[in-house]
């Protein structure tokens, strides 16, 4: 377990960069809502499939939240955090190097599973780091960032479509999880332990807590 949570000033630069991971996070799987008409022309894709595309990023994404906590058992929250975010930016790549459909659809499952595996110890990490009373203020600069990402996609994707393809915005969003995520492993602290794997006794103690 970390050292004792530390007042919020003391964190800052620790919630900075948590809350770009979570951003970088959150766009990569927005961002081809944006780019989807470069994207249909390109690969000669109508609308359903087009579409199908969120439906592979929704189901690994889920699958990961449902999942994570079994990854508690073996990493701590600070290497899962570095793992996501790094297999993040893999998955992107993979996606933007993809020839064929069925390869971008694998990218996209992928990129699915390991953003999803973040959110469960991006909030621990947080919250072991910053004391209780400073959570209020810590989880809402946290949460900024798919406000922000909602915002940003098609401005990025805009921005970015003038100098490259639909290829290149995805690789560039790559490229920077992947920046994220080895900055947190040089200078990130925090979650520097082993959660706890869910069972069905934890679960039962949690229903039966008034404020759940």
């Amino acid at each position: 377990m970390d050292k004792a949570p530390l007042s919020f000033s003391s964190k800052v630069g620790l919630l900075i960069l948590v809350t770009s991971i979570f951003f970088l996070n959150f766009l990569s799987r927005i961002l081809p809502a944006p780019l989807m008409p470069s994207i249909e022309k390109d690969l000669g894709l109508v609308h359903t499939e087009a579409g199908g595309f969120f439906l592979l990023i929704s189901i690994g994404y889920c699958s990961s939240l449902v999942g994570s906590g079994f990854l508690f058992r073996w990493l701590t929250h600070r290497r899962i955090i570095i793992l996501s975010s790094v297999a993040t930016g893999i998955a992107l790549l993979i996606v933007a190097a993809g020839k064929t459909f069925w390869a971008i659809n694998l990218g996209l499952v992928l990129l699915g599973l390991v953003a999803g595996a973040y959110l469960p110890s991006g909030i621990t990490t947080i919250t072991s780091s910053i004391r209780a009373g400073n959570w209020g203020k810590a989880i809402a600069v946290h949460e900024l960032a798919p406000a922000v990402a909602y915002i940003a996609a098609p401005f990025i994707s805009e921005l970015l479509l003038k100098v490259c393809s639909w290829q290149g915005v995805l690789a560039s969003i790559g490229a920077s999880s992947i920046l994220a995520g080895l900055l947190f492993l040089s200078f990130g602290r925090g979650g520097d332990f082993k959660g706890e794997p869910p069972n069905f006794t934890n679960l039962g103690i949690l229903m039966k807590q008034p404020a759940f």
